[in-house]
């Protein structure tokens, strides 16, 4: 299989998006990045201290919550792929969805000290309704800017850049606060600028591209019904080999996940730099992302993908060779970096691959279903990493662990398997899956080629035969 990019002008992406414009696109996901994480892994615990909730209660909402937000992604597909409007099928989802996050956000990130689970379930709901409007419409809009398998590329890198960029800035603003408070730790005031910076940030960013960033070319049709949508997906090869992939990838991630504060905390007892572990991270990810485009250009996406993948699962069994202490901080800092330079082709990868799937799909079937398809993807992941979360710390209990138990012996073994071992195997799986995905640059540049053939000979759209991207105001 010639994994070459395709020769020519075809293969450079003629329709090549302005640079200001995919900056603008990109910059919508920054602000609800910069909360995302945090909504997972500290806000929780946060209410249990700072408010009148219990842990029980708050991870019975969360988890109800989480299911919510997985069962209404399907629904927000399926209907931004069928209501189209003078500003296209994607924007008014994105601007709508802004608005209900930036509301949710400063409830969320603002509870009284008397707040009851009542008032975290009110808030928290809110925010998924929010981000379910958000998340789906935002990326099938990115799929559509354009057709060409190289640009697809340079979207889904923009797109991995701000989401980095958003994580990184929270864990930023806990170290700027180290000046005033000598401490990294959560607290009150921190949370609360970030909640009003946030709220102002998503609408203001999400109405800045409406105006200034092409909607793209919604080719085909929108409107078949749901029986054709489940028969469609049934018989998508391409698309189930695309959910293996992402199913162990984020079935692994969800399981490392759920022990890495433990193997940090825990373990490696180098709980008072964990803010510093992250923030190397996210700033490492962020700066070799422009790398590992051009290593997509030079390969195509799958190949570089599994090889990211492959790496991850093999580099952490270095940790069975770093002793735990103080003298930890460097090798295990130094693995930290390895791995976040290594982590951003993994990332990138599945957005990019997606939007060719869509368009296999859309050849065969002649209907446009990138909402729905998105959908389906967000809901894996929400599903295998919340199946994840579920296994991990069971899994190290299993073992012996408890807090103040000595990570020693039958401990540290469970905590190697959660957090080593049964990600690497699982990330090996995807890898092997992936290094042979077929539709490569040549295959997607004839599917590419057909579409806009079928679309010159059905009259549909003077533009489409060169798939050029549309004016914000058309």
């Amino acid at each position: 299989m010639d994994e070459r990019p395709v020769g020519g002008k075809a293969a450079e992406s003629p329709e090549r998006i302005p640079t200001g414009a995919l900056l603008t696109y990109a910059f919508t996901t920054l602000p609800i990045s910069l909360v995302n994480l945090p909504i997972n892994i500290v806000l929780p615990s946060y209410y249990v201290q700072n408010t009148a909730t219990s842990l029980a209660q708050i991870g019975a909402v969360s988890f109800v919550a989480r299911a919510f937000d997985a069962a209404a992604d399907p629904l927000v597909g399926y209907f931004s792929d069928r209501l189209d409007t003078r500003w296209g099928r994607r924007k008014p989802w994105v601007l709508a969805g802004s608005l209900v996050c930036a509301g949710a956000i400063l409830f969320l990130f603002s509870p009284p000290r008397t707040a009851t689970i009542v008032y975290y379930t009110l808030a928290c709901f809110a925010f998924y309704v929010g981000y379910a409007l958000f998340d789906v419409p935002n990326k099938a809009w990115g799929s559509e800017m354009s057709r060409h398998y190289l640009e697809r590329s340079r979207i889904a890198t923009f797109l991995t850049v701000a989401s980095v960029l958003g994580a990184l800035g929270f864990w930023l603003a806990l170290i700027l606060q180290v000046p005033f408070t000598h401490s990294t730790e959560i607290n009150p005031e921190v949370f609360r600028a970030i909640a009003w910076c946030d709220a102002f940030a998503l609408p203001v960013v999400a109405l800045l591209a409406l105006y200034a960033v092409p909607r793209g070319e919604f080719v085909g049709s929108g409107t078949p019904s749901l029986r054709d949508l489940v028969r469609a997906v049934r018989s998508n090869r391409l698309l189930w080999r695309f959910c293996t992939i992402v199913g162990f990838l984020q079935l692994g991630n969800g399981i490392s996940s759920s022990v890495f504060y433990i193997f940090v905390t825990g373990y490696l007892r180098l709980g008072r730099q964990f803010a510093f572990f992250m923030l190397a991270y996210f700033a490492v990810q962020v700066s070799t992302l422009p790398v590992w485009f051009k290593l997509l250009r030079r390969f195509g996406k799958h190949r570089p993908g599994a090889a990211s993948w492959i790496l991850s699962a093999v580099l952490p069994t270095t940790l069975f060779f770093i002793r735990p202490g103080p003298g930890a901080l460097w090798p295990a800092l130094g693995l930290t970096i390895v791995m976040a330079a290594i982590a951003g082709g993994g990332q990138v990868v599945p957005i990019a691959m997606l939007g060719d799937i869509v368009d296999y799909d859309l050849l065969k079937t002649g209907v446009n279903r990138a909402g729905n398809y998105f959908a389906i993807q967000n809901v894996l992941f929400k599903l295998c990493m919340g199946a994840g979360l579920g296994i991990g710390l069971p899994l190290v209990a299993a073992f012996g662990y408890a807090r103040g138990v000595p990570v020693v012996g039958q401990v540290k073994l469970g905590l190697m398997i959660a957090y080593v071992i049964l990600p690497g195997v699982l990330q090996l799986v995807a890898a092997a899956v992936a290094w042979r995905f077929p539709l490569d640059a040549r295959r997607h540049e004839i599917v590419r080629r057909r579409i806009a053939q079928r679309a010159r000979r059905t009259g549909r759209d003077a533009a489409a035969g060169s798939l050029a991207v549309t004016g914000p105001s058309s």
